[in-house]
């Protein structure tokens, strides 16, 4: 039988991977390649996933969450910044487009396989946007190559310190999943009365996909109704990859290396599922003066589909410091 910890974890995971599509998604403005690794995931050497898009010349590296996920979803995070900034995504390993078996899925081949990207990218220093888990691989390579990175974005970010796995996913932390999930708003959805109707048996694939996609995010987003911009969620999961958290330290502290990094800037959602209103992450640096914690309001773990123009916003400014 799962522990609680483990059950909250799958709930967690699958809010770390949600899929979103946007108009330059389909786009032929990028470029794609693959990163080899020492340890060879894939038999023809193709096995870190990267897309580079953007005319700026500040180079950012986006760090999807998961783990398990896909870059795809941080696509809309990056609208209307893409003449700005040159943006360089990738799928970790264990996620969708790299897939790895489970021997290989280690917290810190994950970290080791940035360093290499940032290598490959000519050894410089690099701006660095996290979203959700991956905060975590975000914060642990600053704490291992403070020398390459300038500014830091985290987004609905992980802990700066922990004592323990059950501590980053506390009972708080499943409470407000479950509130999020029982809103009214929730339940005047029409796909949620179709679901309450038919209790549950849909006899349509596509009601129940719809169903499925409003209930991911329903945790996700605060501005339930604007479920349909989101695409993928838990379809995209690999739960494989969750295997990677069994060799996370989960007793840490990074709260000295943002700090020192002085550029570094946490942007939260109000309604985050992580921590409400973040008060958790708020009591955690309130002695860490160079760390910048931004809130925004009617906004939940996924900020840029509840806010996009504020979020823009927000990400433009802490990138540009």
């Amino acid at each position: 039988m799962k522990t609680m910890t483990t059950q909250l974890l799958s709930v967690v995971f699958l809010c770390f991977t949600g899929l979103f599509s946007l108009s330059f998604a389909q786009s032929k403005d990028y470029t794609e390649w693959y990163l080899r690794t020492p340890d060879s995931l894939d038999v023809y050497n193709q096995d870190i996933y990267v897309r580079e898009l953007g005319t700026g010349k500040d180079t950012v590296v986006v760090i999807h969450g998961g783990f398990g996920a896909n870059h795809d979803y941080m696509l809309d995070a990056l609208q209307g910044l893409e003449n700005t900034y040159h943006f360089v995504l990738y799928d970790q390993r264990g996620s969708l487009l790299s897939p790895a078996p489970k021997e290989k899925l280690t917290f810190q081949k994950n970290v080791s396989d940035l360093d290499l990207l940032i290598r490959q990218l000519g050894n410089k220093k690099v701006k660095v946007m996290a979203h959700s888990m991956g905060t975590l691989v975000a914060m642990e390579y600053l704490s291992q190559h403070p020398e390459k990175i300038s500014n830091l974005v985290l987004v609905g970010a992980i802990p700066s310190k922990a004592d323990s796995q059950e501590g980053v996913f506390s009972k708080r932390t499943q409470d407000q999943i479950k509130y999020l999930n029982s809103r009214p708003e929730v339940k005047e959805l029409p796909i949620y009365k179709r679901y309450k109707e038919l209790k549950g048996k849909f006899t349509s694939d596509r009601e129940r996909s719809d169903f499925n996609r409003m209930a991911f995010a329903a945790s996700n987003i605060y501005k339930v109704d604007r479920y349909k911009l989101m695409r993928g969620g838990f379809h995209y999961y690999k739960e494989d990859a969750s295997v990677m958290t069994e060799s996370v330290n989960w007793r840490y502290d990074y709260r000295k290396w943002l700090n020192d990094n002085s550029k570094t800037t946490l942007i939260f959602g109000d309604h985050d599922f992580l921590d409400f209103n973040g008060e958790v992450h708020q009591e955690l640096i309130k002695n860490y003066k160079k760390i910048d914690f931004r809130l925004i309001k009617s906004a939940g773990h996924n900020i840029w589909v509840d806010q996009p123009e504020i979020f823009r916003q927000e990400l433009d400014k802490a990138l540009k410091k």
